[in-house]
């Protein structure tokens, strides 16, 4: 199995592309990579950061792909900074996938209400083009509630997520994962809605009393490759959950790696 992952590399902070291809590898996926660009750092909790787009780099790449028949199962989109990044995208659904090959956006441009330091509301009108497209996908409470134009809250009862899950389904995927969901102080989790069952998947773990730069990544990664293995639903949830309270647990002890999740440890210990 092949996936192609299109985000940023952000050289240092443990997230996007220096997360998907290290995970969706340990999945046993051979993981292709697509920078959008590539960054100093990531943009949460640094005091300034380099950006250098790769926009006009992409197309290149893609070509030579086509031009030696390369084929994907999956295409795996995560951060993306500049608009004209989402029309490539749809090209390379038509172009790059094999048959009953999966589209799959995680639409990272957002957290807490905001959107990343330097994306512009191009970024969310860029996502809901792709989003529309795809197979899965895969928003937190704040890109879900930009997605749908819709004002974002800092609480939502079970029937506004599910009604906001079967929202996102009607863009036109065929399953929304909604992450960073809770009903209880005690629980943090993930809920997903299949449009064709009609049916809602939910999973809460251990809430953490700590938050890190790039574990949204890590889900999006974990739940993608059981996607991608023919996991069922409710254990893609699980695994997911877990593996982020198990990253979260191995960090909190070290207060100097506030910038990311020690994930490679829990990796190293076979997830």
């Amino acid at each position: 199995m092949k996936i192609v992952s299109v985000q940023d590399i952000s050289c240092f902070g443990q997230c996007s592309l220096t997360v998907a291809l290290p995970v969706l590898s340990a999945y046993g996926i051979e993981t292709a990579i697509l920078p959008s660009g590539i960054l100093s750092t990531h943009t949460g909790g640094f005091k300034s950061f380099t950006v250098h787009d790769l926009t006009d780099e992409m197309p290149k790449i893609i070509e030579k792909w086509i031009e030696a028949g390369i084929k994907f199962d999956a295409i795996y989109t995560g951060y993306i900074g500049d608009a004209r990044q989402f029309d490539m995208v749809l090209e390379m659904k038509k172009t790059l996938l094999n048959p009953g090959g999966k589209l799959i956006v995680d639409p990272a441009m957002a957290d807490h209400g905001k959107m990343y330091a330097a994306l512009g509301p191009e970024i969310v009108d860029g996502m809901r083009k792709i989003a529309a497209a795809a197979d899965l996908i895969l928003p937190n409470l704040t890109e879900a509630a930009f997605l749908l134009g819709e004002e974002y809250k800092d609480s939502y009862t079970k029937p506004e997520i599910e009604e906001m899950l079967k929202k996102l389904a009607a863009m036109g995927a065929e399953c929304a994962i909604l992450t960073g969901v809770s009903y209880t102080p005690d629980k943090l989790g993930a809920v997903a809605y299949t449009k064709a069952t009609g049916e809602f998947t939910e999973y809460f773990a251990e809430y953490q009393p700590k938050s890190y730069h790039g574990t949204g990544d890590i889900f999006s990664s974990v739940a993608i490759a059981g996607y991608m293995n023919g996991e069922p639903l409710p254990k893609v949830l699980k695994d997911s959950c877990e593996f982020i309270v198990k990253c979260i647990k191995k960090t909190m002890p070290d207060e100097s790696h506030w910038y990311g999740v020690k994930f490679e440890e829990v990796l190293a210990e076979g997830r």
